[in-house]
């Protein structure tokens, strides 16, 4: 099963885990969340665990990292930077082996889990600030990836989309940030902003594997983290604005252009209508015998690609499309009378089933894999809705007709973006 357990640890330390044997490796992912509020917090926020990694106390530079690695059986560290509805989430994952497939008793797991602590709470340091060394190297890596996101025209589509239409809300504000507000902040301001967020940001470990339950009531005693809050989201507005759609054109030089179209449907994960949303995501454009896909693509050859997902958080579906610029207006047409197809009850029972089915598969995938599974539960919490992949399955599974119906008719078009070729 994949259920995973809640703990509050001494009253303090808020724990998710699943205890499984399933892995050969166990999992250990810390978050912090914080709410967005502006693109240059957002922007120091992503900046700080490139920082953090690089070198503690104990720990002071890459190469010191690798050999202790290397000593842990081959353990990894990771970091990741997301955004959940209005909510970034800083990411710092451990994975190593199960200790139960070691022939010696080397307690692994407090081992691996004491150096990524120190990595996040005892950062190295130089004049109380960051070592600013490591500070200017990161920076500018994380401008180079700011600024290669118009290389990936899909992404660069979609995140233009949905600048565009959240761009009085905090959800338009970008993930890693903004390069204008990188380069105007300093080693001492970014220091102060991790500060802040060690003593205020929510935070939970989140635990997937064969863990001992030693280590689970004890570590803690040894490795003293910040006492927070849970990592519910209270930050998202999930309010849906009254206006007309908005029509954006971008030209820059493309082989393709791209025709990128938000809705606002006023369902979140938290809702009971998110199930019936998530098979209409599906009916539309979440696999390939989806009716978009079929009606554009195959019947119609209008479009190199299309598809849809929705943010479950902010309540929000994007249809995603590669076409020729000259099919602009059919394919934008088409993309509405699809919708306005499903409202009407306009699909098949075999459309309806293998709609269902194509969620369920992809949910069963995530059940195979630990980092799947956290990611998962995850959203779950951040929506303040537990759920394990099981029973959301068997929540699909009771989706039916007139509940697509229902839900399809509450989505509707706030943004369209298309991104064309200069010529």
């Amino acid at each position: 099963m994949d259920n995973f357990k809640f703990e509050k640890i001494k009253s303090k330390y808020s724990i998710h885990y699943l205890a499984t044997d399933k892995f050969k490796t166990n999992l250990i992912q810390i978050y912090f969340m914080l709410p967005l509020t502006s693109w240059s917090e957002a922007a120091m926020n992503a900046l700080i665990p490139a920082v953090l990694i690089r070198g503690s106390n104990r720990f002071p530079e890459s190469r010191i990292i690798k050999t202790e690695l290397e000593k842990l059986y081959g353990a990894g560290i990771s970091f990741s930077v997301l955004k959940r509805g209005e909510n970034q989430l800083l990411r710092f994952s451990l994975e190593y082996v199960n200790e139960n497939y070691l022939d010696e008793n080397i307690n692994l797991s407090r081992k691996s889990f004491e150096l990524l602590s120190d990595l996040i709470f005892n950062p190295l340091l130089e004049e109380k600030k960051f070592v600013e060394k490591y500070y200017l190297q990161e920076k500018k890596n994380q401008i180079e990836n700011i600024n290669s996101l118009i290389n990936d025209k899909y992404n660069y589509a979609v995140e233009k989309c949905f600048q565009n239409m959240c761009k009085d809300e905090k959800y338009g504000i970008y993930k890693l940030g903004d390069v204008k507000s990188l380069k105007e902040n300093s080693c001492e301001e970014l220091y102060n902003q991790y500060k802040k967020i060690k003593s205020s940001a929510r935070s939970s470990v989140f635990m997937v594997g064969d863990f001992k339950k030693s280590f689970i009531s004890n570590v803690f005693d040894e490795i003293k983290l910040p006492s927070t809050d849970d990592i519910i989201d209270n930050f998202t507005d999930k309010t849906v604005p009254e206006r007309e759609v908005q029509y954006i054109t971008e030209e820059m030089s493309v082989n393709q252009a791209k025709l990128t179209a938000g809705f606002r449907t006023g369902i979140t994960r938290d809702m009971e209508e998110y199930y019936a949303l998530l098979v209409v995501n599906s009916l539309l454009g979440g696999f390939s015998q989806s009716k978009l896909f079929q009606e554009v693509r195959e019947k119609r050859s209008l479009a190199y690609y299309i598809n849809s997902f929705i943010e479950s958080t902010k309540g929000l579906m994007m249809v995603s499309s590669g076409i020729n610029p000259d099919n602009y207006v059919e394919v934008l047409k088409l993309i509405k009378e699809q919708i306005a197809a499903v409202v009407a009850g306009d699909f098949t029972d075999r459309e309806f089933q293998w709609a269902k089915k194509s969620i369920i598969n992809r949910l069963k995938q995530d059940l195979d894999s630990s980092k799947s599974l956290a990611a998962h539960y995850l959203l779950s919490v951040i929506n303040d809705k537990p759920e394990s992949i099981i029973s959301e399955i068997n929540n699909i599974k009771k989706v039916g007709r007139n509940d697509i119906m229902s839900t399809a008719e509450k989505i509707k078009l706030d943004t369209v973006y298309f991104l064309r070729s200069e010529e």
